[in-house]
């Protein structure tokens, strides 16, 4: 039973699914351990779910570990109920150690003393130990399954959910100018991560997330409201010479097309070209398209960024989204409070 109060430490060679949307680099996914003991405290939030776990050794001896799991948004979605563990309760877990911090572990699966199994990994769908389960891509028994769609078209002021991968390009081989490479292997996402305080992305990594977005019209001009740390765009569709200050999200003009949305972002003042540490210049722009379908139940997205101080060529990349599943937007309230010290 999970009541004794132990450390079981197994290490075993068996790669998890990465989670997470700014520090997964950090740990190791081949090295899977294992671990037995009481949560001290549990905190259901954005961007991570975290928690602590005591566990004491044959020996006596008390350790803490501080885990991390996907963001309590991408947890609800997938049915885990909120506080499904709290403080006190006896689990065991299988999580990935981190390479830099020790006793710090990215956590995919929690057994629970009532022999529940939760998923904590948004990307995971197979439990480890039980039958009976929270989250991954199959539901939970009880849980509202997401609606089908109705058939009818809504056209682009609607709520979009991801469904063509949902990361920009930007995590994976680049075209780098020299001086791009060299300031990216000087990051260290530890400190210098905005995301790790909380700091909204700008543009271009914003369009790269796995939550909903939903388009609005606003005094003629398009409001682009995204889940992820409440960030919400304005896209003007008219231009007049008023200066505008750079902002993290830019300066967006946009224009249709027939079904096409074409928008075009300058004045963007975000130190990141995305979330591993490639800068990027205030010289950098965007192009997008968002093409509606005729029968307005897919959105199909097209990004292109040029930016001569950290591309040697333009980088585009294209995704499509899906409407009408009976999504909302959620509030995201990032908090990073730590509390376990280091």
């Amino acid at each position: 039973m999970l009541s004794q109060l132990g450390a079981l430490i197994v290490l075993l060679s068996l790669p998890t699914a990465a989670f997470g949307h700014h520090s997964q680099a950090e740990f190791d996914e081949n090295i899977v351990r294992e671990l037995q003991g009481e949560i001290v405290v549990a905190y259901w939030r954005n961007p991570h779910v975290n928690f602590t776990l005591k566990t004491v050794d044959d020996d006596g001896n008390e350790e803490l570990w501080e885990l991390e799991a996907a963001s309590w948004n991408t947890l609800s979605r997938k049915g885990v109920p909120e506080n499904v563990f709290k403080a006190g309760d006896q689990v065991k877990v299988a999580a990935n150690p981190s390479t830099r911090r020790p006793r710090q572990l990215s956590v995919s699966h929690v057994l629970l003393d009532n022999g529940i199994e939760v998923i904590l990994s948004p990307s995971g769908d197979t439990p480890r130990w039980s039958n009976e389960y929270y989250g991954g891509t199959a539901r939970a028994a009880g849980s509202a399954p997401i609606p089908e769609p109705s058939g009818s078209a809504g056209g682009l002021f609607q709520i979009w959910t991801i469904a063509g991968g949902r990361r920009v390009p930007l995590d994976g081989k680049l075209p780098l100018t020299a001086s791009a490479r060299e300031a990216v292997a000087g990051w260290d996402p530890m400190t210098q991560d905005p995301l790790l305080h909380c700091i909204p992305p700008g543009m271009p990594p914003t369009m790269g997330n796995p939550y909903p977005m939903q388009f609005r019209e606003d005094s003629g001009n398009i409001l682009l409201h995204l889940e992820e740390f409440d960030n919400v765009r304005t896209i003007y569709l008219s231009t007049n010479d008023v200066q505008r200050a750079p902002a993290p999200l830019g300066y967006s003009v946009g224009h249709w097309e027939e079904r096409t949305l074409i928008v075009a972002t300058t004045n963007i003042n975000y130190p990141y070209f995305n979330r591993v540490g490639v800068a990027q210049s205030k010289a950098v722009e965007t192009f997008e398209r968002f093409t509606v379908s005729e029968d307005g139940q897919r959105l199909d997205y097209e990004l292109t960024i040029t930016d001569p101080a950290t591309l040697t060529e333009p980088v585009t990349w294209s995704t499509y989204y899906v409407s009408d599943r009976g999504e909302v937007i959620k509030p995201y309230q990032c908090n990073v409070e730590r509390y376990v010290e280091k």
